[in-house]
């Protein structure tokens, strides 16, 4: 079944300076595709997506929030107010913040500017209010408990009070208002799956260690445990049908199923062989975390970035990845990618013209879906999809949003391919003399 996600308002983020990239607009779209030549922005590009994402999903607001309250927060009832020209400007400071901590790199040349969709006033001012209060149960006045309660511009959010900070459980609120006002949407969690993350599943605690001194990978892992504890909280509640077609293509696409064990996450084969997914082969390690976040069956609202999810696959694989990527955009996910794989973006393309199909000749969707025994849900809206191709030039960086018209162009992989025709070209002549 398809979950169509609403009409996204527009968020378009101006990169002044970002790595390699100056002066680019990007523009913000439920599905983003990255493409080109490797060292030039392109995962810089995602990982900035992923920041937008990420934070109306988490915690990252949080800072923002205490900036307001920190002298207050044990008040048991106290107000604030913020514009969103307060937000934008934090929002522009706090963006290199982030890339300073995901990258272990404090001077990262970093100068970015975000810009609201024309409709939506800067000054827009938020009112927010916050107090404790003694609920007792209608049914038994013994029973009673302290209540949390915030209000935002009118809207009423209540929590337990427990040992969390007030200003995380005000940024829940807050983050949630603001992704419905500024996107049109609400983000229920946002996960970055980056490069190499292969090499820190059931590997040691020192390792890991290690490796989350780089801030990417201290997020992979906090995600991963989060997706694998959404995995096995998953399997008591009741998408038996949408759980069957999704393990039945991940089977179909590693040769068994992941499960997990006292030792962490296994590879059960078809014939019931289990081995450690350290053992397993490298394309599937380096796409696990995905596999495993599908496996959850409800990821309406979730965002998704992943680089390079083609990593190490055979040819036949990226086909079938890219199937799976197209499943979780139709149950209204939100993707964001890198790829250098023309095979993943061909198959990309194929589902692009098959959802055009689809809307403008649906009999001959039909008759071709019948002739080859296709799933109609097996498309993909171009709406849905922003791409961007980068190019080398003399003077830097060059961004090129890409017309979907047609699909997705092929230029950097056109260029290899006309090399290696010229290459094969000459030795056919050589041989000839």
């Amino acid at each position: 079944m398809i979950r169509r996600l609403r009409k996204m308002k527009n968020l378009n983020i101006y990169i002044e300076q970002l790595g390699p990239i100056r002066n680019t607009d990007i523009k913000l779209a439920p599905v983003m595709i990255f493409t080109g030549a490797s060292n030039l922005g392109k995962s810089y590009t995602n990982f900035l997506v992923y920041y937008v994402f990420s934070l109306f999903s988490g915690n990252r607001l949080n800072s923002f929030i205490d900036s307001f309250i920190e002298e207050n927060i044990q008040n048991d009832k106290y107000s604030f107010t913020f514009t969103l020209k307060d937000l934008k400007a934090w929002m522009e400071k706090d963006v290199k913040r982030f890339f300073s901590y995901l990258l272990n790199y404090p001077d990262v040349p970093c100068r970015i500017r975000f810009n609201f969709d024309k409709n939506i006033d800067i000054d827009k001012q938020y009112s927010v209010t916050f107090k404790d209060f003694l609920f007792e149960n209608n049914k038994d006045k013994k029973e009673s408990f302290k209540i949390f309660e915030i209000q935002v511009n009118g809207r009423r959010f209540r929590f337990p009070i427990t040992t969390i900070k007030k200003s995380e459980f005000i940024a829940i609120a807050v983050s949630w208002i603001l992704s419905e006002d500024l996107l049109n949407i609400n983000i229920h969690n946002a996960y970055l799956l980056p490069p190499g993350r292969a090499s820190l599943l059931n590997e040691s605690f020192t390792n890991q260690v290690q490796a989350s001194k780089v801030g990417m990978y201290d997020i992979f892992l906090k995600d991963f445990d989060a997706i694998n504890n959404r995995r096995i909280n998953s399997l008591q509640e009741k998408f038996e049908k949408d759980r069957a077609e999704i393990n039945d293509k991940i089977t179909q696409l590693i040769d068994g199923r992941l499960a997990g064990n006292k030792d962490g996450i296994i590879l059960k084969l078809k014939d019931n062989t289990e081995m450690p997914l350290s053992a397993a082969a490298s394309s599937i390690k380096e796409l696990s975390p995905f596999l495993m976040w599908m496996q959850t069956t409800s990821f309406k609202y979730d965002s998704m970035c992943i680089e390079e999810p083609e990593a190490h696959a055979h040819p036949e694989m990226q086909f079938e990845i890219a199937d799976l990527i197209a499943r979780s955009i139709n149950k209204g996910a939100l993707i964001q990618f890198t790829t250098h794989s023309d095979y993943l973006l061909n198959r990309i393309n194929q589902l692009i013209r098959l959802g055009d199909m689809k809307k403008s000749d649906p009999e001959r969707f039909d008759y071709l879906c019948n002739k080859e025994c296709m799933d109609r849900d097996l498309t993909l809206d171009k709406n849905l999809i922003n791409a961007y191709y980068f190019e080398k030039t003399d003077n830097g960086v060059n961004i090129i949003k890409q017309n979907l018209k047609n699909g997705l162009p092929f230029t950097t992989f056109e260029r290899a391919v006309k090399k290696q025709l010229e290459w094969d070209s000459f030795f056919e002549e050589e041989e000839d003399v």
